[in-house]
């Protein structure tokens, strides 16, 4: 459950990844992707996530709008070729983030921008959905021998076995598999969080989860059921425009969202059971109590015990201590209700 990215080590066992997903909600700005990458950092973030790509690459011309970018009017093409990040810019994020102390990272949509992505030392490579199916892609990331994390929307099963088996066969370090709604905002009755402990079983690997829901109900209730690392989309301003802009998370809640992680990620606690401090400070449980008198060298009787709150110590009312007691003779007289000791029988 540990996760190398470069110099640093995350125990997933222990804490939670957060990824603040700045995508390209930057608009291309740079003074605005730096503001972003502070803004993560003071949040708490772990990481942001950029983008790469080639649009020529990856989008046919005359390629249709996704349903959530009906509404822009330009076609989808030239969304995309507005939203292109150049690899100079990119550098120049990766070296603010290392900087900052936040890690870099950025998903590359096709192979140009996977080398580059990789000559810049990105830790890790972020697949998105809509690659999932693309076996060119997955095959060639995996030569570059670092981790993977590979987002599982607009997919069933059937393609997830495919592409999970291919990955394991050709790379050697960590997949990390996110499950995603691709539908922005998703609603949260659409976001079957039961399927994350399902990937758990079923493909043996360390989960991720992919928030795109208007709250963060969802992201802690992934966390409860075994997500260990969590992406939210993020911006400086929703009313920017932008594809992404409106189903982001603004600084404030983006701060927010982290804060409860956080907070969630200490109640997990440990798979241990055992009494805790606070807990041995309260109220004892009831505790075995002979409850009426009797005379030295008589046999102990389900009718002379009960079981009463007394001290902290004693002896408890389990079956198996019970069976211990009962048709035992006692070595002395009681005389009035008194909390039960072994030395009371022979």
């Amino acid at each position: 459950m540990k996760l190398k990215l470069n110099k640093k080590t995350i125990d997933l066992s222990k804490n939670i990844f957060v990824i603040a997903e700045a995508g390209v909600n930057h608009n291309n700005n740079l003074s605005i992707a730096y503001k972003m990458i502070d803004k993560a950092k003071e949040a708490g973030a772990d990481a942001i996530k950029f983008q790469t790509f080639i649009t020529e690459e990856i989008q046919l011309k005359n390629s249709i709008k996704p349903n959530y970018q009906k509404n822009i009017a330009s076609n989808y093409f030239e969304i995309i070729k507005s939203l292109e990040p150049s690899f100079t810019d990119q550098k120049k994020l990766s070296q603010y983030c290392n900087r900052k102390r936040i890690i870099f990272l950025s998903t590359p949509y096709d192979e140009k921008s996977v080398d580059f992505l990789s000559s810049i030392n990105v830790p890790l490579f972020k697949i998105a959905s809509t690659d999932l199916t693309n076996s060119f892609l997955l095959k060639y990331i995996s030569k570059k021998n670092k981790p993977i994390f590979l987002s599982t929307g607009l997919a069933t099963f059937k393609e997830i076995d495919e592409s999970v088996k291919l990955l394991k066969l050709h790379m050697k370090n960590k997949l990390v598999l996110f499950h995603t709604t691709s539908s922005y905002p998703t609603l949260n009755d659409e976001v079957n969080l039961n399927i994350i402990p399902e990937y758990t079983k079923r493909y043996k690997v360390i989960v991720g989860f992919s928030d795109h829901t208007q709250n963060e109900v969802a992201s802690l209730g992934a966390i409860a059921l075994g997500a260990r690392v969590l992406e939210k989309h993020f911006t400086l301003d929703r009313t920017m425009p932008g594809p992404d802009q409106s189903s982001s998370l603004e600084p404030h809640e983006l701060k927010e969202w982290i804060k409860k992680i956080r907070l969630m990620e200490k109640s997990l606690g440990t798979n241990l059971k055992k009494i805790t401090k606070s807990e041995s400070k309260n109220l004892s449980m009831r505790k075995v109590i002979v409850i009426k008198p009797i005379s030295k060298g008589a046999k102990i009787t389900l009718e002379h015990l009960s079981a009463m709150r007394g001290k902290k110590s004693g002896i408890l009312p389990l079956e198996s201590n019970i069976k211990k007691i009962l048709g035992k003779k006692l070595v002395k007289n009681i005389l009035t209700i008194k909390e039960f000791s072994w030395n009371m029988i022979e």
